[in-house]
């Protein structure tokens, strides 16, 4: 399986793999950033050309995200579908019965989905984050760790909210928003590409 992306975060994503009982040989680390894919912890688990990862589609077609920052995300989605590759999903809350999400997303351990949710596609829930009921999540968004998500709240499409930020119930925040991390969003919003933080969040 390939991992797409090389920074610290795939590292995490590599051992959550391996916890689930991947063998850490199966697991190949793909980034355009070349940089990346030469650091000595990375030797001879690493692909360099998309002919590469072709060749490794046809053996196994699944690929993980390895990077949290929500547009690169999107970029090694399309780029590795693009050449055949089917987006996996990691984690036990993934797979919960609880929540209503058909789309592919990232649950990291230790996180909270709960009931009747809805977390769109490549969307990272991280380590400690909560998602209370009834929480709409948008595409590719990423919920640092311990962050809170409470009750009805709803995250645009490509947002990043900080470490141990917390979003109110029924709050609504738009596409592209930073939530600075510790912040409290108590109030809507809705412009796109917003960056808030503090307490209140402003």
């Amino acid at each position: 399986m390939i991992i797409a992306g090389a920074g610290g975060h795939s590292l995490e994503v590599r051992q959550v793999l391996i916890d689930q009982g991947f063998a850490p040989k199966e697991l190949l680390f793909f980034d355009e950033d070349q940089v990346k894919l030469e650091r000595e912890e990375l030797k001879g688990i690493t692909i360099f050309a998309l002919s590469e990862i072709q060749t490794c589609f046809e053996n196994d077609p699944r690929f993980v995200l390895g990077v949290g920052k929500p547009s690169y995300r999107e970029k090694l989605f399309n780029l590795l579908t693009s050449l055949g590759g089917a987006l996996f999903g990691i984690g036990d809350a993934s797979s919960s019965p609880l929540h209503n999400s058909n789309p592919v997303f990232d649950a990291m351990p230790y996180s909270f989905i709960g009931p009747q949710t809805k977390i769109g596609l490549g969307v990272l829930v991280n380590t400690r984050a909560h998602i209370h009921h009834e929480c709409v999540l948008g595409d590719f968004s990423e919920i640092g760790p311990s962050a809170m998500l409470l009750g009805s709240s709803k995250i645009g499409s490509k947002c990043r909210i900080g470490a141990g930020a917390i979003i109110l119930p029924g709050v609504e925040v738009g596409d592209e928003v930073v939530v600075g991390a510790g912040a409290v969003v108590t109030k809507n919003i809705l412009g796109n590409g917003r960056v808030v933080k503090g307490i209140p969040a402003k």
